[in-house]
């Protein structure tokens, strides 16, 4: 073999050893060590066991373990000892054994690795982090734009799998970007314990640098998913840019989905006028977005943990609740204002009335201005608005009213006020001796996990531990249904080119199956099983009219308001004759940008309303739309609530 090919064989054995090691750590750090570990117990071993034969007894054995001890040490400086080992009778087992000999180097080569592992530890840990952007195994990749608590505190359960104290997943990528502010030392040794990556943002490393250095848009199977904190002023910027750089760079749009954290109806609105953007007939930006707000985040959680339908003194039976259902917000800032707007969503049912009591000492500015943006809600909801402080005598002389309240909400000014008012309450229905203590949700600020029981009447809601997790954020059971809703009927268009109300919209259906099952009096299980809810035609009925009270309420909660028969036919007018196509027949019935809607009425109303409109189809020229009962789409929901189930399981 000539000399060239022999130090070219010695150069690329180097370099493959250098970029494995490299990788190895990169990846499975963790295993890396506790094999190379390994390999160093046993190099002590080869070394105490070569220089037992020196001589006998007890004192020589000590002698021989504490020169393995020592010769082990050497290995860490890159030193041997294997010339003297060669001088040993008896140690012939080693140096005339070629196994033993890769076995004794291995060793050798495990205690440079480490050395090599605790350097790069100490001052390359970015070389690492940019080896592991570019060359790690990971399926998934997840960028947070942010460096909060919160955005640390949902990084770290997403490479967990929403268990802190767990193992973190190798095939996550975790990647925080910073502005030039952040401490980033601070943050890079707060996120090391899961794995996570931090860079930080300037003026040649801006967004798209970042999401270009993360492989977005390069060929392959990563699944991406970027996140828009709160605490990230320019989200919906943010947003736009990244949808741009997507398409640009011809991302697949089932490969990446963007979260944006909103504070704001405004950050709300800029957010969803991207996904409405049409290019061609289509939509711009084909990506799937999640439009998060804390607030509402938070209160969902609240609806979750504690629905409507478990109230204790509704008495639901056969699908019909025995009284009106009645709810107290005490604090009509924005968390009062979304807790209410999530109740009147989930506590509608048939043979009840909603009532809403809401408190605040600023009552009437709040009133006004949330009347204005949500207008319909009272065909849901009886509003009743009280300028009362909670902590006055007047607010007790109202408790002592013959009403019977079934969810309470306090949300005042600070965690200590809104639990003596809690207990205040609590303690107010106790005395009475109430057959049904309402429950009472505890709104607190930044507070700590508390651990409860499923029957607890008095809880908290709003723990950043509760919120900032996978299985919240990413949403992926809630997530998973609405696919399966939107995939049961038709599929079409694909759920990525969905705008994000009417994704919304499917998750609204699925946060409502177990109110629907627990109706039907049937378990998940049997209703798959059974492939329907009831075979009862008259609760059949009633379940469609609950549906219908469901899909009004959601409606009505987005802000959507009520036309007239009148005028679905002078919109449909506008597009009338040769210019007609599908959807100019929707505009007439519905406008999702101006907020719409013909069907936003009640059950009896139906009927009208889908012979106008089966009219305006006939002229149109649409058969499938002539036949469109618009009591039937409300039926059909619920007969196909079983087959909702399944697909989600991967069953069908």
């Amino acid at each position: 073999m000539s000399l060239y090919l022999t130090l070219s064989l010695i150069l690329i054995s180097f370099i493959l050893f250098v970029i494995g090691v490299l990788y190895v750590m990169a990846q499975y750090k963790r295993i890396l060590l506790g094999v190379c570990s390994l390999f160093i117990v046993i190099g002590f071993v080869i070394y105490t066991a070569c220089y037992l034969p020196l001589g006998e007894g007890f004192a020589n054995a000590l002698v021989a373990a504490l020169r393995g001890i020592f010769s082990t040490a050497r290995m860490f400086f890159m030193n041997d000892d294997y010339a003297v080992l060669m001088s040993i009778q008896g140690a012939e087992w080693l140096t005339d054994n070629i196994w033993m000999q890769i076995l004794f180097w291995s060793s050798h080569v495990s205690a440079l690795i480490l050395v090599q592992a605790a350097l790069f530890s100490l001052f390359g840990q970015k070389i690492l982090d940019s080896f592991r952007l570019r060359f790690g195994l990971h399926h998934e990749v997840y960028i947070i734009k942010g460096s909060d608590t919160n955005a640390l505190t949902l990084g770290e359960h997403i490479a967990t799998h929403d268990k802190p104290q767990g193992k973190p997943d190798a095939k996550r990528l975790i990647i925080f970007l910073l502005e030039e502010n952040a401490n980033e030392k601070e943050i890079a040794e707060k996120v090391s314990h899961f794995g996570g990556i931090v860079q930080v943002m300037n003026r040649n490393h801006d967004l798209q640098y970042c999401l270009k250095k993360a492989g977005l848009g390069k060929r392959g199977k990563r699944k991406y998913n970027i996140i828009l904190t709160s605490d990230n002023i320019s989200a919906p910027d943010d947003a736009h840019l990244i949808a741009t750089f997507a398409k640009e760079r011809d991302v697949n749009p089932e490969s990446l989905d963007i979260f944006v954290c909103t504070s704001t109806k405004w950050e709300r609105d800029k957010v969803e006028k991207i996904t409405q953007a049409k290019e061609g007939g289509e939509r711009q930006y084909p990506y799937t977005f999640h439009i998060i707000n804390e607030v509402d985040l938070s209160t969902r959680q609240m609806i979750k943990k504690h629905p409507p339908f478990e109230c204790p003194g509704l008495h639901i039976s056969n699908g019909v609740a025995a009284r009106d259902f009645t709810v107290m917000i005490c604090g009509f800032g924005t968390v009062g204002q979304s807790a209410l707007l999530r109740l009147i969503m989930n506590g509608q049912f048939v043979g009840s009335q909603m009532h809403a009591i809401i408190l605040d000492n600023n009552i009437d500015k709040l009133r006004d201005s949330f009347l204005h943006r949500y207008p319909d809600l009272h065909l849901c909801c009886e509003l009743e608005f009280k300028n009362i402080d909670v902590q006055s005598d007047d607010f007790f002389k109202l408790l002592y009213e013959d009403r019977s309240l079934d969810y309470v909400v306090v949300t005042l000014h600070t965690n200590e006020i809104n639990k003596d008012i809690a207990q205040d309450i609590e303690a107010h229905y106790e005395r009475r001796g109430a057959s049904a203590v309402p429950y009472i949700a505890i709104s607190e600020t930044d507070g700590r996990l508390h651990e409860g029981e499923k029957d607890d009447t008095i809880f908290t809601f709003g723990c950043r531990e509760e919120l900032y997790k996978e299985s919240v954020i990413i949403r992926d059971v809630t997530g998973r249904m609405a696919k399966a809703v939107h995939e049961v009927y038709g599929g079409e268009p694909p759920w990525h080119e969905l705008d994000w109300f009417t994704q919304e919209s499917n998750r609204a259906a699925a946060d409502f199956i177990p109110a629907m099952l627990m109706l039907a009096d049937i378990t998940e299980e049997d209703a798959m099983n059974n492939g329907t809810l009831t075979e009862d035609s008259t609760l059949a009925e009633t379940l469609a009219q609950t549906e219908k009270l469901r899909w009004n309420a959601f409606h009505a909660a987005m802000g959507y308001r009520s036309i007239s028969i009148a005028e679905m036919q002078r919109r449909f007018e506008i597009y009338d004759g040769e210019r007609y196509s599908r959807k100019h027949l929707d505009f007439s019935r519905r406008d999702t940008k101006a907020r719409l809607h013909v069907c936003l009425g009640s059950w009896d109303e139906l009927d009208e309303i889908s012979e106008a409109y089966r009219e305006l189809a006939r002229r149109a020229g649409d058969p499938k739309e002539e036949k469109r009962d618009f009591k039937k789409n409300d039926r059909d929901v619920v007969s196909s609530i079983p087959t909702f189930l399944k697909v989600a399981k991967g069953e069908e």
